[in-house]
């Protein structure tokens, strides 16, 4: 089994935690696993290689980046053609928010990808410089708003990863 783990980071977040998924799979399941930024996977055939793929990316004004939105719509048909799980990266303030946002995010793989196998939206990192000027305002204004820092459970991520190298390997079983 070939994994594709294809990734928008906007700050490096998303890369890292994908990197730490891709470790995990490599201890369940037998084949490669790569990490790949989307903007470097061909339009045409780029997942044509991989028997299954998770789809990961940050969160930047209430919605994945638009070149992870594209590669959904692009990829909707070989999408459909293997197992799916998805990841979103964000740093929501409160558990409702978080709620909120994980209903969305998912809602949105959804629409390209009925058949997603699972989705989880991990806390991720930010730090003030990263802040367009108007957001980085808006936080000056209103600091109470404000949660910089590294939010990132690794252990949730590791928890997350194995249940999916686990459902890839029953897969792989039920497939033969």
């Amino acid at each position: 089994m070939s994994v594709l783990i294809a990734i928008a980071s906007a700050h490096n977040t998303t890369t890292t935690i994908g990197q730490r998924i891709a470790a995990r799979l490599a201890t369940h399941i037998p084949g490669p696993v790569d990490v790949r930024p989307i903007t470097e996977i061909p339009a045409s055939n780029g997942i044509a290689p991989y028997s299954a793929v998770i789809v990961g990316s940050a969160i930047h004004m209430a919605t994945w980046l638009p070149p992870a939105r594209k590669f959904l719509t692009a990829q909707q048909v070989p999408l459909s053609e293997r197992p799916v799980w998805a990841f979103s990266v964000g740093v929501p303030n409160t558990e409702e928010y978080a709620a909120l946002e994980r209903e969305k995010m998912e809602a949105l793989v959804r629409k390209s990808v009925p058949q997603l196998r699972g989705h989880t939206l991990f806390q991720g990192r930010i730090e003030r410089e990263q802040l367009a000027w108007p957001v980085a305002l808006f936080f000056k204004w209103f600091p109470k708003s404000a949660k910089f820092g590294d939010f990132v459970e690794w252990e949730e991520v590791d928890k997350w990863a194995d249940k999916v190298g686990e459902e890839m390997k029953e897969a792989m079983k039920v497939s033969k």
